[in-house]
């Protein structure tokens, strides 16, 4: 007969770093403290500024269903030059796209895939 046998949980024991422990902490302190205007959901794309100190910002948010990717959709926010909103506007793109961004800005392109096929075909060949 097969018999069980004790293992004991590794994350009871783990030790963890106070460093790494205090800028996770102070990490979810600065989610909290987001201003109102900020897209927690959305990726920042692009930030057009005008004259007058007017600005466009673009979000970008992919939409999957069942772990395919459908489409981004991009909504555009207008701001005045003392930061108050003067339009918006919601526009979906279809197609297997979702949101790179990085540091502010971003870009929409193809979606990462696991395990690439033709890696596997190449050394399959050899």
């Amino acid at each position: 007969m097969a018999t069980k046998k004790n293992v004991k949980k590794a994350s009871a024991n783990k030790a963890v770093d106070p460093e790494k422990e205090a800028k996770r902490k102070a990490r979810l302190e600065a989610i909290k403290n987001r201003p109102a205007v900020q897209r927690p959901n959305s990726k920042q794309i692009d930030v057009i500024e005008g004259a007058n100190g007017t600005k466009v910002c673009n979000f970008g948010y992919p939409i999957k269903k069942r772990n395919v990717h459908v489409g981004v959709l991009v909504t555009s926010v207008s701001y005045d030059g003392k930061g108050n909103i003067t339009g918006s506007s919601i526009e979906f793109v279809p197609g297997e796209l979702t949101v790179k961004a990085k540091k502010g800005h971003g870009t929409i392109c193809n979606p990462k895939q696991k395990g690439d096929s033709t890696e596997d075909e190449e050394v399959e060949e050899e």
